[in-house]
């Protein structure tokens, strides 16, 4: 069994990969290694049976984890891999969704960044802390749900009287341009503009790397809002995403496949 641990700007996530499948996993909101351990004692993984710990992301000072000599994978590989492995695909667009967005594309057994965004997670909750009056994931994602986004945003028909292109008269021809709204309206319309941003780009990133399949990981999908939008979107340029299980532990996956060779 291998390891894989994906130390990220805000969590650290964990996985537990034999026979290049995840067989468990869990996240902590610390990189605290005694923390760790303790999560790991809570989860029943035994350290004595773990062949070998592999480790992505953004704690790149460590000499040891958990008093142990580890490997180490960079993060766009550990990203790549753990998106197409848990889309069960060989080929595709992967785009992480945390703090910020990363986008990757697979294929032919190599990994390659292609580009990103700082709009994600990190975007909702500073934004919504701000204009909302709170941070917390649960507590705006049940605002977003009553919100509208007329109230915030405006769309394609408000700015030219009809749709144009491939872009349908209800889209969002500029996010926030207008100043009302209650707390729901500004929920919805912080959620909604991290998602459409991304999706946009995600298409086009997708279209010339020659990709079908744009696979969505990472925890800003928690928000439903947000993964609406993203789908919204997308599906102008006639794509339907796919938010595979394992999704929050990707990149901890990705770490651990890649290390063990899975893709030879």
């Amino acid at each position: 069994m291998i390891l894989g641990i994906d130390f990220g700007i805000s969590t650290t996530d964990v996985a537990l990969v034999r026979g290049c499948k995840p067989i468990k996993t869990f996240h902590l909101e610390t990189r605290s290694q005694a923390a760790l351990k303790k999560a790991l004692r809570k989860n029943k993984i035994d350290l004595e049976k773990v062949e070998h710990i592999v480790v992505t992301g953004a704690n790149r000072s460590l000499k040891k984890v958990l008093g142990k000599k580890f490997s180490r994978v960079g993060e766009i590989d550990a990203i790549g891999f753990g998106g197409v492995t848990i889309a069960n695909s060989k080929s595709a667009l992967v785009v992480s969704m945390g703090t910020g967005t990363c986008m990757v594309s697979v294929k032919q057994g190599k990994a390659k960044h292609v580009g990103g965004t700082g709009l994600a997670g990190g975007t909702v909750l500073g934004l919504s802390k701000k204009l909302v009056g709170t941070s917390s994931i649960q507590k705006l994602s049940r605002l977003a749900l009553k919100g509208k986004k007329s109230k915030t945003d405006l769309s394609v028909r408000e700015a030219i009287g009809s749709g144009i292109g491939i872009v349908p008269s209800d889209a969002t021809a500029s996010n926030f341009a207008k100043v009302g709204g209650s707390k729901n309206d500004l929920a919805l319309g912080i959620q909604a503009m991290v998602g459409e941003t991304n999706a946009v780009i995600a298409a086009l990133a997708a279209k010339q790397a020659r990709h079908k399949k744009i696979v969505f990981v990472g925890k800003a999908h928690a928000f439903p809002a947000v993964k609406r939008a993203l789908k919204r979107v997308l599906a102008y340029y006639g794509f339907k995403p796919s938010f595979p299980k394992h999704r929050a532990y990707a990149t901890a996956i990705g770490a651990a496949v890649f290390w063990g060779n899975c893709f030879k």
